[in-house]
This record gives structure tokens, sequence and C-alpha cells, in this order.
């Protein structure tokens, strides 16, 4: 009987003493927020916010490689609300979607890198950062998953639901020793808080491997002289859409882009089909999609109903605005949720809406 009051003391014991280490979200936030930056910029397409974190105390920052890769100009603003106009590139990684810059700095805030090989699926996070440009922001959640990368680029993602949002980019992960274990990425559109972090252990790699300052034209250059990205060895011809779930096959015919979306065999049999052709413009593709399909409506004749059958057809335009082998993004066109076909007629009840979209290989 000893033995097991033991046992269970000793057990109790250690329980107790593994959550007397965690901190208190209050905590976390103080010990994490002061290394966490805003960083504005200006691309072609507009304004363009995100966040990032201090991680030496000379001014050494990580965020998103997507968060600076179309910038013409930016710069960080600290979270004492010190501002530095420019900033310089010192790594990155195209495929992790991971970067290193810098700005002038001495004695900055800094937070604590933590191991992202130890984490467990169900602890508590925490992230930090700026959605919509609301600096210092803070949610909490708990790691969903770990898992392989979505887009298929052959590496891991942690996934959480703790709430981000468009400028929550680049910023913290946190834990609840108040050590950094991811950097913020993406979330999957049509999900409710399916967000995803890049584990911080690709980071500390990437530390290792800095080079000479360049400027963030220098940088676009240099993304912009890779390899073709539609070679045919890298670049996928099917594609799964985050926001409806549909497959779209694409082929490339020079400057032209041709996509077709998926449709069930039974849509197809009756003569349905959803194309879309695009021209490349500058750094982005445009056109226009046409969607076309049937449908059946009751018509009231004197002699009683009769169902007939009638042809819908509809054009929209459709933009993509960001293209790699691993991620596609743009802008396409979508009817609300609530609005109903008159069959008869051939139209929605509302018209459609801009919808922006992001696709991942299959």
């Amino acid at each position: 009987m000893n033995r097991v009051l033991s046992a269970c003391v000793l057990l109790f014991s250690s329980v107790f003493y593994g959550y007397s280490q965690s901190l208190e979200s209050t905590e976390i936030t103080k010990k994490t927020a002061p290394a966490v930056v805003l960083l504005k910029g200006v691309t072609d397409k507009g304004n363009l916010l995100g966040s990032g974190f201090v991680i030496s105390s000379d001014g050494k920052i990580a965020t998103n490689l997507h968060v600076i890769q179309e910038l013409k100009s930016g710069g960080v603003q600290l979270a004492s609300g010190d501002k530095c106009d420019s900033f310089s590139i010192l790594a990155f990684d195209e495929r992790k979607d991971i970067a290193i810059i810098k700005v002038p700095g001495f004695d900055l805030p800094t937070v604590t890198l933590g191991n992202s090989n130890t984490i467990q699926v169900g602890e508590p996070v925490l992230i930090v950062g700026s959605p919509l440009g609301l600096q210092g922001s803070v949610t909490t959640g708990v790691i969903s998953s770990m898992r392989d990368d979505p887009s298929g680029g052959g590496f891991k993602t942690i996934q959480t639901d703790a709430a981000a949002s468009p400028g929550n980019s680049g910023g913290p992960l946190v834990n609840q020793k108040a050590e950094v274990i991811g950097i913020v990425t993406f979330k999957a559109a049509g999900g409710e808080n399916l967000n995803f972090a890049i584990p911080v252990n690709y980071l500390r790699g990437l530390m290792e491997s800095l080079s000479p300052p360049m400027s963030l034209e220098e940088l676009r250059l240099k993304l912009a002289n890779r390899t073709d990205v539609f070679r045919t060895d890298a670049f996928p011809s099917r594609w799964k859409s985050l926001v409806s779930g549909t497959t779209k096959v694409i082929r490339r015919d020079g400057d032209n882009l041709y996509v077709e979306t998926v449709l069930p065999d039974a849509a197809k049999q009756a003569g349905c089909f959803n194309l879309a052709e695009l021209h490349k413009q500058g750094d982005s593709f445009t056109g226009t999609g046409r969607e076309s399909c049937v449908c059946q409506y009751v018509k009231r004749r004197l002699t009683g109903p009769v169902t007939e059958t009638a042809r819908y057809t509809s054009e929209f335009p459709i933009e993509i605005t960001k293209i790699s082998p691993t991620r596609i993004e743009g802008i396409g066109s979508a009817f609300p949720r609530d609005a109903k076909l008159d069959c008869e007629k051939g139209q929605y009840s509302k018209p459609s809406g801009r919808v922006p979209f992001t696709w991942i290989p299959e």
C-alpha cells in the first residue's frame, strides 16, 4: 500500500512540476510581444501588411518570404513604436516560405527560439502579430496536428486552431514556455481556424547560412532569375482549391494559361463545363472564365405541369497574381451562398462578387 501511495505522490509531483514550468498567457505575452514587429510596404497591387519577430539584438528579424518578395518598398515598425523605413534581406528559403531580414539595431528585445521537434499535439500555443495591422494582437489555441506540407513541398507544417488573419503572416507561434516554435504562414480558406505554421527548426537552419545583405530589388531579381516556374518536371498539372475543394487542370501554351475545373461525371455527361483562359500580363495572368451547365424547372401548361430543361451560362473575370510550383493565388468570382438560380431565365438572384482563391498541388 505504501509503495502505491508513494508512486501516486511521485506521479502527482511530476505532473504538477511539469505544469509549474508553464507560464500564463499574460506572462508569455509580456516576454514575446516586445520582440514582435509590424512590416508595412507597397507592391504593384497596393499596400501590404505582415508580421515578424526579432531573433537577434542587432536587428535580425524572421518573417515569411511571401510578405516581402513583391515589395517595391517597405519598412518595419518595432513594438516600441520605433520605425525603420527600409531593411535588407540576409537569407530566404523559397520552398518553406521563410526569410531573415535586417534593420539597424542595438540591444533590441528578442524572442527565445524553441525546438519544434519536441512539440506535442494538444499543447497550448499563442499567436502574436498584427492582423489587419493591429500590432501586438494575441490569440490562443492548441496544436491541432503535425502534417506534411499540403502543397507537397516536402517539409512539415504545424496545424493550429489559434486564430490568424491577414497581417499575421510571419509572426511567431509560441508555446507555454514563451518559446517560438513556428512561423505563422497560411490558413486554409473555407474552414474554421485551420491555420498553419512553419516549424522553427527550419529557421534555425537558415540562420546558419546568411548571405551578404541584398535589397528588395535584388531579391526580386534573384527570384525572377530562378528556373522557369513552368518546367515540366516541377510544375504540377492538377491543383486543388483551398476555397472550393475542386480540382483544377492547368495547361500552358506560351503566354497563355488554360484552366479546367474538373466536374463530376454526371455533369460532364450533361455537357457542363468550367473553363478559363488567361494571358500573361506583367507578373500576373488575367483572363475570363466561362461556366455552363443545365438545370430543370417546372413549367405550368394548360395540360398540367411539365418539367423543362434549360442551359445557363456565365462569364467571370479571373486573375492569377502569384504562381509557383507549390502555390497559386489569385482572384476569381463567385455567387453568394444565398443566391438562387432562376433556371428558366438562366440567371442568379444576386450578382457575383470577387473572391480570392488559393490552389495547391493535388
